[in-house]
């Protein structure tokens, strides 16, 4: 009996035509654009899928040997086959060497705005600080959005990050990021008052001297470098359930409604501790922990020897300060969490920690035991020519580790694998754009692309300018 694929293959059925076309549209959200254009014409259905095109996504690395004019001109032709049905996302990243005009820009983000985006999502190297539309941020359909705007020009000398308008309005909101964007007290208020089902909040190298994060329905949020500051803010958002915290010393940070975490990521600088409210009451509940840092350390001395048991931790990573000459908030840590199975010690040498400066003594360990029967993986980081590991593996295995589960990884391997899994992820995309580029030149019968990018907008249609001013 023959299968299904093989009676396809035999009556040449175009099995992806026939799909419902929001099937295809999802197909096509993870397809090259420069792809998308040339299958107008495949058929009159793929022309009619095509105008209707449900996701724009622009990556300046497939556009990496195009002169930004033409890009621009790609783009407004682009926008000009569509018709008018609404758009579900938008997505632009350009990191060329040249930015972009600033009236394109204007005009493509109003364009998706005006067709009911809900998912916005730029992301720039270099721009004029104020020259996004205000509409943006009154935009009524937007779901999800992400403005990661990078460095400003050296010209633009009056503003760091991008101006936020005096009103903001997103009632549909549920996901936010900002990158180098001017986030005052006033601006944060509006983003979450405005925008009732505001659940993701990322805020990198944005924050402006806030004093109080508060929202009664926050489940996520993300504190990634400050703008300006930080001094001491409070957190009020008690559904939170995941929080980041880089950039900033742990003394900042207080809690007012405090949340039951189920994961945290905090990495902080500071020398010290002296932190009001106790932090450790809000990680309790927490399944993952990442925490590192010479005050995380100061704090996790003062608030675990009277702390409740960790009940529900599973994974935790820990360290950035040297683990070799101070182990006690590690094994403390060890004792309250019998159901941990993973386990990170991130080392610092002891010359550098010794240039961070905790402010405290290291703790006595003598006596110090613990029990993880459900322990598997432990994995040690640190430096080359570290001498003092062997300590770390020592105790450990002392307590019942089997020395068979500890791995050690040096931090020179993990950076070259790294650079060589970067380069890997280049040269692989390097080698489907020459492909593509050598399809297209075998295939006259395709639509080339670049034809859409030698037409003047500006003659083809006086509507097409007329729609996208910036009220």
């Amino acid at each position: 009996m023959e299968s299904t694929d093989e009676h396809a293959m035999e009556s040449d059925t175009d099995l992806i035509s026939v799909l419902p076309g929001e099937v295809l549209q999802h197909i096509l959200s993870f397809s090259r654009i420069r792809a998308i254009v040339r299958m107008r014409r495949l058929s009159r259905r793929w022309m009619r899928v095509i105008e209707c095109l449900q996701f724009i996504c622009l990556d300046y690395r497939d556009f990496k040997h195009w002169k930004v004019e033409k890009f621009a001109r790609f783009v407004d032709n682009l926008l000009l086959i569509r018709s008018k049905v609404d758009l579900h996302t938008f997505q632009l990243y350009w990191f060329h060497y040249l930015p972009l005009n600033c009236n394109d820009l204007r005009k493509w983000i109003l364009y998706a705005v005006k067709h009911n985006v809900k998912v916005l999502d730029v992301e720039l190297d270099m721009y004029d600080k104020t020259a996004l539309p205000s509409r943006i941020f009154t935009c009524r359909s937007v779901e999800e959005l992400s403005l990661q705007m990078g460095e400003a020009p050296d010209e633009d000398l009056e503003h760091v990050g991008l101006v936020l308008p005096d009103i903001i309005q997103l009632p549909s909101l549920k996901k936010l990021t900002l990158s180098d964007v001017e986030v005052d007290q006033l601006s944060l208020n509006q983003f979450i008052g405005r925008s009732p089902n505001l659940e993701d909040l990322h805020l990198i190298n944005s924050a402006t001297y806030l004093d109080l994060i508060a929202s009664k329905v926050l489940k996520r949020l993300t504190l990634d470098g400050f703008m300006h500051g930080p001094k001491r803010f409070t957190i009020s958002a008690p559904h939170l359930v995941h929080f980041e915290c880089q950039g900033c010393a742990l003394q900042d940070v207080s809690w007012g409604e405090k949340p039951s975490l189920e994961s945290a990521h905090i990495d902080t600088w500071g020398k010290k501790y002296d932190g009001e409210s106790e932090f450790i009451g809000v990680l309790l509940s927490a399944k993952t922990l990442a925490l590192f840092g010479s005050d995380v350390k100061v704090m996790l001395e003062k608030e675990l020897p009277a702390c409740p048991v960790f009940e529900r931790l599973t994974t935790l990573e820990i360290g950035n300060w040297c683990l070799t000459e101070d182990f006690y908030a590690v094994l403390r840590f060890l004792q309250l969490s019998p159901r941990l199975g993973e386990l990170t010690l991130m080392q610092e040498e002891l010359p550098h920690a010794a240039r961070k400066g905790a402010e405290t003594d290291a703790m006595p360990i003598d006596g110090m035991t613990f029990q993880c029967p459900f322990l598997e993986t432990v994995i040690i980081q640190c430096s080359k020519g570290d001498d003092g590991i062997n300590k770390l593996v020592n105790v450990l295995a002392a307590n019942g580790i089997n020395p068979k589960k500890i791995q050690v990884n040096f931090y020179e391997d993990i950076e070259e694998m790294e650079r060589a899994e970067n380069r890997r992820i280049i040269e692989e995309r390097e080698k489907e754009l020459c492909n593509f580029e050598k399809m297209a030149k075998k295939n006259p019968e395709w639509v080339d692309e670049s034809r859409y990018a030698d037409s003047n907008p500006e003659t083809d249609s006086d509507e097409y300018d007329d729609d996208y001013d910036d009220f």
